[in-house]
This record gives structure tokens, C-alpha cells and sequence, in this order.
């Protein structure tokens, strides 16, 4: 009886075990289920779609990981914030846009995003934001849609740090303007980014890989900038179609079919790029005029520079460098005719051998591509900018140089009013030159340039203006590569200063002397001019008074006589009373002898 009741507990005892054991995953599964939560509120919800309907404006909502098979609408202004972008994953299966955003300033971050389906344009993204502004979308995973993101008349949003790969388009812009893209990873899309009737946006820090056609496309697009991101193994790197204005800077655009490729497309600014190993191409033009290439290394690509039908570009300070057998350094130009230099610089080309007689970096040859092209002043060695910034204000300090420049730095000491730019050279043995601008208001001139801080170099001034030096000197590397030149304004020693003040002075004192006596010298010959004019006229009328007084004597003296004459002779004689009656008559008397004479 024992043994059977002792049975009846222990298979009690399991039994209230496993409803026990099997009840707690049910409750804690039933929580599992909860995984979006309302950090606001703290209300915790089964899918994405239902915590943002029941969310507020403003809401963040927090999305633990896991697959979520939804279609998403953000309809709001909310932060949708994923645990982990690589396990927090929304899939479309292949059906409608994965996530679309209608309201202004939604936050997207930490999610992998994919599978959009494949029907209309509204309808295949895997995020598509229509007709909104303000986002600000980042560290997603994008993957596997027709479009990665599309902005559609969407404006002043931010696209950060993403990785979008495995779709048709990786990010599209259509309509849309002022919009910031930067530091994404863009990887095995046909097309990385495209832009289509897009203005004002910025794409920078860019990394565009192995896409299958473009790796930045843009058509009918104006006054974008493309600053800082690298451009490798695509089919073109950038291709622009009937666009201007727009700015590509600072940009590393190797091992594409062509580099860049601009058709139809005029005013557009392409500075500070590397253009290298491009298979086909590293820029070519097609029907395009009045864009600048300025400042870029175009280096062992398959054909450098090919221009058709392309007036009044301006290429020039550009470094076409080749190393390899099978590539072409020599632009070429189908009806074409351009500007190769800025009427003062050109280019420089590595098989271009020149000579520099007067020693201003310049060669004294021109290089000849046809016969409408040329670039008539070839710099002697690579031509490199760089950049420093004062006050807010970015200066631009030019190098023709032979060496290897590994650093540029400029200080500045207000205390005691000195600046110094120093460039770092780790060329060894060999004679080099360097010419450099210097804008006069970070140096001003006149300059002395030291090498090692103990060796003076002569340098000359080749060219200036009102802003800037241009400076060249020659100098020799030192076995162990280490090479620092400093260019500072040169001191005058103290003596020097006190005498060439003391000249300066005393001229301006004897300068100032000498108008004192000159106008001293004039004022006194004018007095005196006066004072003998006056005494001349006294003495006149006293001549003329004496003149008449003895006249008048005379007169009375000879009247007894006259009439004594009268009486004997029986005539009458009329004599002049007056000086001033015999003067009219003499006068009388000596034009009539004239008349006669005449």
C-alpha cells in the first residue's frame, strides 16, 4: 500500500513539474512576442506598424531583434531605432515598398531593410520617402530592392553611414534638393546612386564599389557636390547627363571603365581628383563646354583625356602622368578646341621633356596635341595645391616641385608677429627645385627660405602681384631623407631699421626745407618786382613835374622876346602853353613823317 501510494506522489509530483516547466515558456514566449516598445510610453507591441499607429508625434520606438515580415508606414513624425542593424531585419517579401515614409523628420537607424517588390515606381523601394523632408536615415542595412532608398520630391535629409548593396538603384533622388549623403558604403548595385531632375545636394565621404553600370549617374541635375568619396571597379565612375553647375572635388576615381564621362554638360567644376587605371577612359567628353579641370592627378589610365564636339573647357595645374606601356598620355581632341593653360601655367606631363632656362618652373616648350590644342606654358614637375585655413579663411599655396612633399604646415605667431610655412621632403641625394606662391598676407614679403633651420637658401622672386610671391630656389636632399624648407619674412637687424628710418627722415625734412625756400625765393622776387614798379612810377611823375616847370619858365622867360619879334616883324606867333600841347604836337609831326614814308 506504501509503495502505492508513494507511485501516486511521485506521479503527482511530475505531473505539477511539467505543467510548471511547460507554462513558463508559454508566458515567457507570449512576452518574446512584445518586441517593439514604445520608449515613451513604455507600451510594448507585437509588430512595427502597430506601435506606430498607436504612437504620438515625436514617439521613439525601440525594435528588438528579429525578422519582421511587414510593409511599413511612417505616416508620423517618430524615431524608429532597430537593436542591431545586422539582426534587426524588415523584409518585404518582394511585395510593396518595405518601409514608406510620408511625414516630415522621421529617424530611421539599426535596421537591415530589404526585399521590396517589383511593380510601379511607388511601389519597389526599400525605402521610399515621398514628398518629405527632414529625415535623417543611418546605420541601416539596405539590401535586395529595386531601390535601396528613394527620395522622392524629398528634401533636407541626411543619409549617413549605410550599407546599401544588391539593388537596381542604391539611392535614387528624383526631385529632390538639399539633401546631405555621406560616409555610406555602396556595394553591388547597378547603379550606386542616381539623380534625376535633383538640385543643391551634397554626397561626400562616399565609398561606390562594383557596380554593375554607374557608380554615380546624374541627369538633368544642377549645383550638386561631389567632395571626398572614393570611385572604384564600376562601369563608369561618374556619368553626367545634361547637367552644370555642378563641383567634383577631392574624389578617387580608379579602376572603372571610364572616370568621368560628362555629355551633354556645361560649368561644371572638376578640382582635386586622382583619376587612375581606368580601363577605358579617365575623363572623356561629349558635346560639353565651359567646364574647368583644375588640380588632378590623371594617372595611367587607358586614354587620358578624349574630347568630341567639346568647345572652351579650361584644363590646366593638372598632372597627366603615365608609367605604363599601354596607356595613352596625349589628350584626344575631335573638333574640339580648348584651353590647356591660363595664359600664365599649363599643365604638367611626364613625357614631356622640356627645358627651363630662365628657371621659373615653366618649360620653355609648348606641348602639342593638335593643331587647335596646346598647352603653350608645361609646368617642369608635378604641380601640387594645398590648403591652409586663417582667420576662417582658406588660402591655397601652390607647389611646382621635383620632390615628394610628405607635409605642408603653416604657423602663426601673433606675440611676435612671425609666420612660417615649412614643407617636408623625403627625396635623398639628389638636386631639386621648388617653386611656391606665397599669399603675401599669410608671409609677408620681402622672404628668406631656410633649409634644416640652419641653412639659408637664395631664392628669387619669378612672379608677384599684390597678393601673392611666387618663389624659386634649388636645394640638394640629404642622404637621409630628412628635408624641412621654411619660408618666413626676412628680418631687417635693428641698425639696419634705425639707419633706413633715420635716411627716410632726414629726407623728408630737407625735402620739406627746400619748398620753404622756394616759395620764400618767389614771394621775395614778387615783393620786389612791386616795390621797383612803384618807385619807377614815383620817379616818373617827379621827371614830368621838373619837365613842366621848367617849360613853363622857359616860356615867360622868352615872351619878352616873342612880342619884341611881333612888334619889329609885324607877325603873330602862337606859342604852346603847355608841355602836354608840344608833346601832342611831336607826336602829330612823327606819324605824318611816317604816312610819307610809307
Amino acid at each position: 500500500m506504501e509503495t502505492r501510494k508513494t507511485r501516486l506522489l511521485f506521479i503527482s509530483i511530475t505531473l505539477v513539474v511539467f505543467f510548471i516547466i511547460n507554462a513558463i515558456p508559454l508566458e515567457t514566449y507570449g512576452q518574446q512576442d512584445l518586441r517593439v516598445r514604445n520608449l515613451d510610453t513604455g507600451e510594448k507591441y507585437e509588430t512595427i506598424q502597430e506601435a506606430i499607429n498607436a504612437a504620438s508625434v515625436g514617439d521613439t520606438l525601440y525594435v528588438r531583434n528579429g525578422t519582421y515580415y511587414e510593409n511599413v508606414v511612417a505616416n508620423k513624425t517618430i524615431s524608429l531605432v532597430g537593436e542591431n542593424k545586422s539582426n534587426t531585419i524588415i523584409d518585404g517579401k518582394g511585395s510593396g515598398n518595405v518601409i514608406l515614409v510620408t511625414a516630415d523628420d522621421v529617424n530611421i537607424k539599426g535596421f537591415t531593410i530589404r526585399n521590396s517588390g517589383g511593380g510601379t515606381i511607388t511601389q519597389r523601394s526599400a525605402l521610399y520617402v515621398y514628398y518629405a523632408n527632414g529625415h535623417k536615415i543611418s546605420d541601416n542595412i539596405i539590401k535586395s530592392s529595386f531601390y535601396g532608398i528613394h527620395l522622392y520630391y524629398s528634401g533636407e535629409s541626411t543619409v549617413v553611414n549605410n550599407t546599401i548593396l544588391d539593388n537596381r538603384y542604391g539611392l535614387s533622388l528624383t526631385s529632390a534638393t538639399d539633401n546631405v549623403v555621406s560616409n555610406n558604403d555602396f556595394s553591388r548595385n547597378e547603379d550606386g546612386i542616381w539623380l534625376s531632375f535633383s538640385r543643391d545636394n551634397a554626397f561626400s565621404g562616399n565609398n561606390i564599389s562594383l557596380s554593375t553600370f554607374n557608380g554615380v549617374s546624374q541627369s538633368t541635375s544642377t549645383n550638386n557636390v561631389f567632395f571626398n568619396n572614393t570611385i572604384l571597379n564600376n562601369g563608369y565612375g561618374f556619368h553626367s547627363t545634361f547637367c552644370g553647375y555642378s563641383t567634383f572635388s577631392d574624389n578617387n576615381i580608379s579602376a572603372n571603365e571610364q572616370g568621368f564621362s560628362l555629355s551633354g554638360s556645361s560649368y561644371n567644376i572638376i578640382s582635386g581628383n586622382y583619376i587612375s587605371y581606368n580601363t577605358v577612359y579617365g575623363v572623356w567628353l561629349g558635346a560639353s563646354s565651359q567646364n574647368l579641370f583644375v588640380n588632378n592627378y590623371i594617372v595611367d589610365n587607358r586614354e587620358s583625356f578624349h574630347s568630341e564636339t567639346s568647345e572652351g573647357n579650361t584644363i590646366y595645374h593638372n598632372n597627366f602622368i603615365n608609367t605604363q606601356a599601354d596607356t595613352t598620355q596625349q589628350p584626344r581632341c575631335f573638333e574640339s578646341t580648348n584651353f590647356w593653360d591660363n595664359d600664365i601655367e599649363g599643365n604638367y606631363w611626364n613625357t614631356h621633356n622640356g627645358t627651363d632656362e630662365n628657371a621659373d618652373g615653366i618649360t620653355d616648350e609648348a606641348y602639342i596635341i593638335n593643331d587647335e590644342n596646346q598647352d603653350s606654358y608645361p609646368l617642369m614637375a608635378v604641380f601640387t595645391q594645398f590648403n591652409t585655413m586663417v582667420n576662417n579663411k582658406v588660402y591655397a599655396i601652390d607647389v611646382v616641385s621635383d620632390s615628394t612633399i610628405s607635409r605642408f604646415e603653416y604657423f602663426h605667431y601673433p606675440a611676435n608677429r612671425t609666420a612660417v610655412l615649412t614643407l617636408h621632403i623625403n627625396n635623398t641625394g639628389e638636386r631639386q627645385f621648388c617653386r611656391i606662391s606665397v599669399p603675401n598676407i599669410l608671409v609677408e614679403p620681402p622672404h628668406a627660405v631656410v633649409l634644416n633651420n640652419n641653412v639659408s637658401l637664395q631664392s628669387r622672386i619669378v612672379r608677384s602681384n599684390a597678393t601673392h610671391s611666387w618663389l624659386y630656389f634649388t636645394y640638394y636632399c640629404p642622404e637621409d631623407g630628412t628635408l624641412i624648407i621654411a619660408i618666413s619674412s626676412q628680418e631687417l637687424p635693428a641698425w639696419y631699421q634705425l639707419w633706413f628710418w633715420t635716411i627716410v627722415g632726414l629726407t623728408v625734412i630737407v625735402a620739406f626745407l627746400l619748398l620753404l625756400v622756394i616759395r620764400y625765393h618767389r614771394m621775395y622776387g614778387a615783393q620786389k618786382r612791386i616795390i621797383e614798379a612803384y618807385e619807377l612810377k614815383i620817379h616818373a611823375r617827379e621827371y614830368l613835374n621838373t619837365a613842366r616847370a621848367f617849360f613853363e619858365s622857359d616860356v615867360e622867360r622868352r615872351r619878352a622876346k616873342i612880342d619884341e619879334f611881333e612888334k619889329k616883324y609885324k607877325v603873330r606867333i602862337r606859342p604852346r602853353n603847355d608841355l602836354e600841347d608840344m608833346i601832342r604836337n611831336m607826336e602829330f609831326k612823327r606819324k605824318e613823317r611816317e604816312k610819307l614814308a610809307n
